[in-house]
């Protein structure tokens, strides 16, 4: 009876294992996209290569030196290749066809800090969260705005298409303010560094870079209680699962040797790879 209990002990660890990159039913999306996904290409020398998307245009999570994709997560990728055993090329490509890549077929994944939500888990099927990201919201450096008890009444820059509208929501419930959404394709920070909208939202650790670099002239207005998990999507279907899962294997044992920390403090000089205490 011991025996038993220790197999199906095992089995459930094993199960539980694989459920990060799980499709749930193993039924295809609705829109078909499991249809559309190729095998990773094959090239002469027989290693196998994986197309993964990026905008490469944000500093310092994923932005372009001297022809290069650098920073955060390309150096992720970079320690993914020696873990997986295969070639990852790195494209820029813009946010707003960066999920048509990977509808496509022509990316594997993306690897842009992509928010792991439940509309879109509905379509792909996502590594563990590899960043846990504390959103705050910002203005212009000489701003009256200095708290959180400030902002009833201003507004805030939306980008269309990604979480933003979702830490908004969040942050007018929580504080019991109304704020009005500005939209835009892609970022717009110039707007509000000249006073044009009131409030920016971003992750901690990479805006307090930017601010002492000198690269934004803003300041941090308070936190908004609120992290945004970053994981990478792969198409739902037994390729895009299996590719999953051996990123998700990656993932795991760079926290347990702390690479991931490593690359993480790098970059931002603290760790945000593990969600913080409340």
């Amino acid at each position: 009876m011991k025996k038993r209990s220790a197999l199906l002990t095992v089995l459930l660890v094993l199960a539980m294992a694989f459920t990060a990159c799980s499709g749930g039913t193993g039924e295809k999306a609705d829109d078909g996209s499991a249809a559309k996904e190729e095998s990773p290409e094959e090239v002469s020398d027989g290693k196998k290569t994986l197309k993964v998307a990026t905008e490469g245009s944000m500093y310092p999570w994923t932005f372009t030196e001297d022809g290069e994709i650098a920073g955060y997560e390309a150096d992720i990728m970079a320690e993914m290749e020696k873990r997986t055993g295969y070639t990852i090329e790195l494209e820029a490509i813009d946010w707003s066809g960066i999920f048509g890549a990977l509808d496509a077929g022509r990316a594997d994944t993306i690897a842009d800090i992509i928010t792991i939500t439940d509309e879109r888990k509905e379509k792909y099927v996502f590594t563990q969260p590899y960043v846990y990201n504390p959103m705050v919201l910002a203005t212009k450096s000489d701003s009256d705005i200095n708290s959180m008890e400030d902002i009833d009444g201003k507004t805030m820059v939306v980008e269309v298409g990604s979480s933003d509208e979702i830490v908004l929501e969040q942050v007018q419930k929580e504080f019991g303010v109304k704020i009005e959404p500005v939209y835009y394709e892609g970022i717009s920070i110039t707007d509000v560094e000249n006073g044009r909208v009131d409030l920016w939202i971003g992750g901690e650790p990479s805006l307090n870079t930017q601010i002492n670099e000198g690269e934004y002239d803003l300041k941090v207005v308070g936190f908004t209680g609120s992290y945004q998990e970053y994981g990478y999507p792969f198409l739902k279907g037994e390729e895009g699962e299996a590719l999953c899962k051996e990123f998700d294997d990656a993932l795991t044992a760079m926290k347990e040797d702390g690479t991931l920390k490593a690359i993480s403090e790098k970059w931002f000089k603290m760790d945000i790879t593990e969600q913080k205490a409340e």
